[in-house]
């Protein structure tokens, strides 16, 4: 990594010695998304990149860090019962890359530091009246500081520090035609994941997964005005698990975690653009999403949920009766979600001598809501026989709120130099939940093949309330919840 980095500020270097055409940026963001009761999602970092073209030529490279932080912390009456989930960690980022353009077509190869590489090809006939280009790109994905830990310390598993690793390969395709001020263009892509654990020991999460997709888009680029609209949908077979493995006199491995998801997903958008004659623009925007999850039942052995039995490791099994600790669980269910934001904004085009200010503003309103029907059967091994019951979980709720947005930039005379700052805020202004009571059956000898929960269930309403009623001192979370930062500044030459 140190050598990568190495090869990067090069790069930067070599970007400023008198080539045609040379930008730069810094850049840093942090988004501070939740920050509550011991729950956490937060991310931060820096960048800094630099491109060049040089006749048919182009080079660019970049390097940063990154920052996050996830956490979630679950309080029960009982110590046995609370516990708290934290990932996170400090990662170097990276990448080169290389193209060149030829009279019809162009190829383009890139290296990042997670790691991975890519390769392209482009086609274009004059003036872009029919263009295509096809990309496949394979690296590695790892995650480390994934760490649980139980508040009981004499848990038989009181804590489970993991990695995650796999490796992904992704491939897509697009193609469209421009007439005159108007373009439009279709693109498919396709992606899996592999397990890559072969060289981790302890306990380790993977996946095994398979992602597609598809996007339209039609593009109107006017003298004053722009339209876009785009479609995008994707559907996912995600196929998660945690294993236990220890590398004795002979490799033990045992999957004490599995949790397979069907995710499909559709996402709508409309964007326009209106520039005035004194340069001030406004904007308009809205979106439309919809995500559907399904966690499919699965009855055969060593696919539950959750076996903690089996994340023990070999030598505290040895002491243990065969009594002790053979429960598992099985979840599954669905849980469907939908999300409505329109918003506005303004920038204005300030003469400051002879420089440029562009201060601005933007002001969204959405609305989002969902359904939940999770169950989860607890299973407890005989002999001879197996002991389950099943509960269900049930919930939907909504949220209205606003997202408000500031920030500006400062632009040098000849547009050589440029700043900028902007930062948005998340403002919550009605949430309502209703719940189902928990349903819990009586333990049966025999489990069925495919668990009956069509019972109907009775709910309770919570009265829709602000969100200042419903949580304490809400005012206290902003700026640490639903907020997001950007600070910039370039050059071109």
């Amino acid at each position: 990594m140190h050598n990568l980095t190495k090869i990067f500020s090069a790069t930067l270097l070599i970007a400023n010695t008198g080539f045609a055409w040379n930008s730069g940026l810094v850049q840093c963001d942090g988004l501070f998304l939740l920050d509550w009761r011991g729950s956490k999602a937060s991310a931060k970092g820096c960048s800094a990149s630099d491109s060049l073209q040089a006749g048919d030529w182009a080079l660019g490279a970049s390097v940063g860090k990154t920052r996050y932080h996830l956490g979630y912390r679950r309080d029960s009456d009982r110590e046995k019962y609370s516990w708290n989930l934290k990932m996170g960690e400090t990662l170097t980022t990276g990448h080169i890359s290389l193209s060149r353009d030829f009279k019809f077509f162009g190829v383009d190869a890139n290296i990042n530091a997670h790691p991975a590489i890519g390769v392209s090809s482009r086609f274009h006939l004059p003036d872009s009246l029919l263009y295509a280009k096809a990309s496949i790109n394979a690296g590695l994905l790892e995650l480390s500081g994934i760490r649980w830990h139980s508040d009981w310390e004499e848990d038989y598993v009181p804590t489970i520090d993991a990695t995650y690793q796999s490796t992904v390969l992704a491939k897509s395709f697009s193609a469209g035609t421009k007439l005159l001020s108007h373009r439009l263009q279709g693109a498919f892509f396709y992606s899996e994941t592999s397990p890559d654990i072969e060289n981790q020991w302890g306990y380790a999460f993977s996946d095994s997964s398979d992602f597609w997709g598809t996007d339209f888009r039609y593009l109107y680029d006017g003298r004053n005005n722009k339209v876009q609209l785009s479609y995008t949908y994707l559907y996912a077979d995600i196929r998660l698990f945690g294993l236990m493995r220890e590398n004795g006199d002979e490799v033990s491995e045992k999957r004490f975690a599995y949790l397979p998801l069907g995710l499909d997903a559709n996402l709508f958008q409309a964007n326009f653009l209106h520039k005035f004659q004194d340069g001030d623009r406004f904007t308009a925007r809205a979106v439309y999403g919809t995500l559907e999850i399904n966690i499919p039942w699965e009855s055969r052995r060593f696919y539950e949920t959750l076996a903690p039995n089996r994340a023990l490791k070999s030598s505290t099994l040895k002491t243990l009766s065969f009594s002790i600790f053979q429960r598992s669980f099985r979840v599954y269910g669905d849980i469907d979600g939908k999300i409505l934001d329109a918003g506005l904004g303004y920038q204005w085009n300030l003469n400051v001598g002879r420089w440029h200010l562009l201060p601005k503003a933007t002001l969204d309103g959405f609305y989002a809501s969902y359904i939940a029907k999770l169950n989860m059967r607890k299973e407890k091994s005989g002999f001879f026989h197996i002991k389950h019951s099943t509960s269900t979980w049930q919930q939907e709720g909504y949220i209205v709120g606003a997202l408000a947005g500031l920030g500006t930039e400062l632009q040098s005379p000849s547009n050589a130099f440029f700043a900028s700052f902007g930062m948005e805020q998340i403002i919550p202004l009605h949430f309502h939940t209703e719940k189902g009571p928990d349903k819990g059956p009586a333990e049966e000898p025999e489990p069925p093949d495919i668990p009956d929960t069509d019972e109907d269930i009775t709910t309770e309403k919570n009265k829709g309330s602000s969100l200042a009623e419903k949580w304490d001192s809400f005012s206290s979370l902003v700026f640490r919840n639903g907020f997001a930062l950007q600070i910039q500044a370039g050059f071109r030459f």
